[in-house]
């Protein structure tokens, strides 16, 4: 697929693909946020329609599992033994969370996997719905704006350095695989 080809793709379904990515996407480097700021730095969306989507997608994320977690309940989750072996870790996030709330928060938007973590926790131990919503929206706009920001300033550097680099990316990835194979079959306990 060319590049001429894939343009138009962008500019009609770029804003819905960068709101439907970055509500699942918790769990690392939010991409789609990058890829509309990338997208923004060529003309070809809106670095205010990105941001925004961008802000949308996660802020209702993170209000969905927040009232996931309220309907369950810490209780309900500490039921389950592999759930009860983290009570300590559990109870250390509750009392950060009791004592700096809005760090939790805004700064846990900016922490993978634990972004992903923090609304449904705050939900199950019954925080504040007003606060959390508050924090939350901070949260999502400071993450939104400094992404989007970073993907458009660096996104024409990125995209003319992008093809040098193409092979290397491959050859790591690969590398990266061959090493993870070795490692998974020298730890796995053999058959025999």
């Amino acid at each position: 697929m060319s590049p001429e080809s894939i343009e138009p793709l962008v500019r009609d379904y770029g804003y819905v693909v960068i709101l439907i990515g970055t509500y699942f996407d918790h769990y690392g480097i939010p991409l789609f946020l990058v890829f509309g700021g990338i997208a923004a730095s060529q003309d070809l969306l809106s670095p205010y329609g990105v941001l925004f989507c961008g802000f949308a997608g996660g802020w209702i994320a993170d209000l969905f599992l927040y009232f996931l977690g309220y309907k369950t309940g810490l209780d309900y989750w500490m039921q389950f033994g592999f759930v009860r072996k983290l009570e300590k870790p559990i109870r250390w996030t509750q009392r950060a969370f009791r004592s700096h709330p809005a760090s939790m928060v805004i700064l846990g938007r900016f922490l993978f996997v634990v972004s992903k973590i923090i609304p449904p926790f705050a939900g199950m131990i019954r925080y504040d719905i007003r606060r959390y919503i508050l924090y939350s929206f901070a949260g999502n706009i400071l993450f939104s704006v400094a992404y989007t920001f970073l993907s458009l300033s660096l996104g024409k550097v990125l995209i003319n350095t992008l093809n040098p680099f193409k092979a290397s990316v491959i050859l790591l990835t690969l590398a990266f695989i061959v090493i993870m194979i070795w490692l998974t079959k020298k730890v796995a306990p053999s058959s025999s």
